[in-house]
């Protein structure tokens, strides 16, 4: 029974996470890199999450202008993509 449990409790929470997938999601918190990371790209999330940009890029420069302060990162699948 509990074995039963175990497994239906995993298949909902990947359901649920599958779901939120196509939805998109949203990372807020402290945006951390020290100078080397910020100029390779790499910048952490509250310590957490780790996203790695371009360098040069749009999002790359309006990173690196923001570290230290809170963000919020939303990912969401683009309409025209399906």
């Amino acid at each position: 029974m509990r074995r039963f449990l175990l497994m239906a409790l995993v298949g909902l929470l990947l359901s649920g996470l599958a779901l939120a997938a196509q939805r998109g999601f949203s990372l807020s918190g402290r945006l951390g890199a020290t100078d080397q990371e910020a100029q390779e790209g790499y910048f952490a999330i509250d310590n957490q999450t780790m996203i790695v940009v371009k360098p040069g890029s749009d999002l790359h420069t309006y990173l690196r202008a923001r570290v230290g302060q809170r963000v919020r990162v939303t990912i969401q699948p683009d309409a025209g993509s399906e």
